[in-house]
């Protein structure tokens, strides 16, 4: 039966699909066993949720696999070059993280995570028919599945097998992820996310960033995109001691709203009985927690490590905020960058995938309740948060 998926039987068919064997360090484990008894205790999964919350682990047990092989095989093969100074998108969900990645990933100087790498963080090996193209035929597969089990998911993250991805991907091979905590409502694992410092987790992250770096990418900066960073920006801080952190603000009324309407999206499909409320709780629970500890992470840390964007100025004039982004982290917006960016905004107008609604409201919430939760931060970034 689904909802009796063990850890040693999810082990053992991902090292037969795989024909791999060596796991290496099994402490992430630990994790899945919280993962999968949290949703057997509270997120009433059907039967379409039990084959999702299968096939997640899967592909992410595999991925594991793959990567313990890459790193130990081939002794005399290059390691890839270190992570240096990456520059890392986060902030609130919906809060314009997507379109200002989707511009910075046009900078031919910029490296980022493709979705298609994101499913595979492995480079392709063609002894094992693993093409690129053979990969992204497989992510475009992967997404029309996605698309079609969650409608209007396109809507509120539409996304390419070769455009780039949120690089929480690589979090989820360690089964420590919001997107768990997003799809299922499984809240012993959410109240472990909750309080984690995911110290171990970001390490594994790092390491498959140094995986996925080649000898060509020395001259290219990794930007990366991910709205779960924002909960663990200390950690992150401390993995890249060099990273400049992309920290993007709107009001939490907006952000809020949205982040739910994405969270009854995910969830729809994998339960009969999603509730509106408890959607709308968890929204604001984890949207202001997260916005806590990254305040926290900025306490007396130099701004010279940080760049704050606010959403209603990037939506209004894309190019002027991407412009002063630049700028603050001392490079130059060349003239042919600039002109591929303005294209790809004339061709992407806002809501092309259709528009997005929601309202605070068939949440359970007002903005009375999600104001007097984001005060401190709405105190610090009142201007930033202007509609």
């Amino acid at each position: 039966m689904p909802n009796q998926l063990s850890v040693p039987a999810l082990l053992d068919e991902a090292a037969a699909r795989s024909g791999l064997s060596d796991w290496g360090d099994l402490s992430f484990t630990t994790t899945l066993q919280l993962l999968l008894d949290s949703c057997r205790e509270t997120a009433d999964l059907n039967a379409t949720g039990w084959n999702v919350l299968h096939r997640a682990v899967l592909r992410h047990l595999r991925n594991r696999l793959y990567l313990q092989a890459y790193a130990t095989s081939a002794s005399d093969r290059p390691a890839g070059p270190a992570v240096a100074a990456p520059v890392v998108i986060t902030g609130l969900p919906r809060t314009g993280t997507t379109l200002l990645h989707n511009l910075l990933a046009l900078d031919p100087r910029h490296r980022v995570l493709r979705f298609w790498e994101a499913l595979h963080p492995v480079p392709p090996d063609p002894a094992r028919g693993t093409s690129e193209e053979a990969l992204v035929a497989a992510a475009e597969r992967w997404l029309e599945r996605l698309y079609a089990l969650t409608p209007g998911f396109r809507a509120i993250h539409g996304a390419t097998a070769r455009g780039p991805e949120e690089c929480d991907a690589l979090l989820q091979n360690s089964f420590a992820s919001q997107h768990f905590d997003d799809m299922f409502s499984a809240t012993a694992y959410s109240a472990w996310l909750n309080r984690a410092e995911l110290v171990q987790e970001y390490a594994y992250y790092a390491f498959q960033l140094g995986v996925l770096t080649r000898p060509e990418d020395v001259a290219r900066r990794w930007v990366l995109k991910a709205p779960s960073h924002l909960g663990y920006v200390a950690t992150l801080r401390a993995t890249f001691p060099d990273v400049v952190v992309v920290h993007c603000h709107r009001d939490p009324c907006q952000a809020v709203g949205s982040y739910a309407s994405l969270v009854l999206a995910v969830r729809s499909p994998n339960s009969d009985a999603v509730s509106f409320a408890a959607i709308g709780a968890h929204a604001l629970g984890r949207s202001a927690l997260a916005m806590d500890r990254a305040l926290s992470a900025r306490e007396g840390a130099s701004d010279a490590g940080f760049v704050d964007v606010a959403y209603a100025e990037l939506v209004a004039d894309p190019l002027a905020t991407v412009r002063r982004l630049y700028a603050q982290v001392g490079a130059d917006l060349e003239d042919d960058v600039h002109a591929t960016m303005a294209a790809w905004i004339a061709d992407n107008p806002q809501h092309k995938h259709g528009r997005h609604r929601y309202t605070l409201e068939q949440f359970g919430l007002d903005a009375a309740d999600v104001t007097a939760r984001f005060e401190t931060y709405l105190n610090r970034f009142a201007a930033e948060c202007r509609r």
